[in-house]
């Protein structure tokens, strides 16, 4: 079972040579999520193995250049695929409108249903709920309409001790029961204690993505005990002001928001061009929060 992030992109809204803009793709479970689509996001699938037709949900923060603009294509490349699965594509409410518009300027007909999620409010949502996986979205403070995302796996059934059941003569069924966390109940009285034929299951795992926002205190309430923290760390501390002009955050800020969040493990992204290195920025967020790490595009990381 797997529940792991592979990074595309670490780059903000100028991409440098070594770095792409926005783009992650996390596996629960050999199911895969895409989350924010910036420009060469396709190529980056290529170069990193990512299966394009495992991917079902796409996850777009906002409307920005950075973080949208290698949806187009990548459809393209779906249709031209022959792809005929549905695609579901969670955006704030005008990218329905965007859409459709691209479609009909560039008369594109998808051999696929393309199924839009309009995001809006203020508040934490629960955007996709399926066996695996609860999604959620978050509003983020930002120049316009940003949300992040919380992906909660769901809590796993319980382990059976098989040792405990050898001889017992219990069926598949109430395997079944016992993994649910019943008890059996025989027709003839006899009780079978769950306590006593199961363990607790180990706990469930946690990925927040934060991009872009600038520092606000309400933002850990929203990742709270998360099990790995992504957060965009725009700028260092020599660009305290600009982050704050621009909506954005700094190292420290990212660390201060996982450090409050209580979150497991802190990843730092979305580059600034200015930073040859993220290695000043990595430095900055463990002043704070020591377990901090500067994201690297191509690594996988288990959560």
């Amino acid at each position: 079972m797997s529940f792991r992030l592979t990074i595309l992109g670490t780059s903000s809204a100028l991409p440098t040579s070594d770095r792409y803009p926005t783009a992650h793709v996390l596996n629960v479970h050999e199911r895969l999520f895409l989350i924010d689509c910036g420009e060469g996001t396709q190529m980056q699938m290529r170069r990193y193995r990512i299966r394009f037709g495992k991917i079902n949900h796409i996850f777009i923060s906002h409307l920005h250049g950075d973080h949208f603009f290698g949806l187009y294509p990548l459809l393209s490349s779906f249709n031209l695929m022959g792809r005929k699965s549905p695609l579901n594509v969670y955006a704030p409410e005008p990218f329905e409108e965007m859409l459709t518009r691209h479609l009909a300027d560039f008369d594109i007909k998808l051999g696929f249903e393309l199924m839009t999620h309009g995001l809006a409010g203020r508040s934490m949502k629960l955007i996709l709920d399926d066996k695996r996986v609860q999604v959620f979205s978050f509003p983020l403070k930002h120049r316009v309409k940003t949300y992040g995302f919380m992906f909660r796996e769901k809590e796993k059934d319980r382990k059976i001790i098989k040792e405990k059941i050898a001889g017992r003569g219990i069926t598949i069924a109430e395997i079944a029961l016992l993994k649910k966390g019943a008890d059996i109940v025989r027709d003839d009285g006899e009780v079978i204690s769950n306590a006593e034929m199961t363990t607790l299951p180990a706990p469930g795992v946690s990925y927040a993505f934060c991009s872009d926002t600038a520092y606000f205190p309400g933002l850990s309430t929203y990742v709270a005990g998360v099990s790995l923290l992504y957060h965009e760390a725009t700028f260092g501390d020599d660009h305290e002001s600009l982050a704050r002009q621009t909506g954005h955050s700094t190292a420290r800020h990212a660390a201060t928001v996982a450090r409050e969040a209580g979150a497991g493990r802190l990843l730092l992204g979305h580059f600034s061009a200015r930073y040859k290195s993220p290695d000043q920025l990595e430095e900055e967020a463990r002043q704070i929060f020591p377990g901090a790490e500067a994201a690297r595009e191509g690594e996988t990381y288990d959560i």
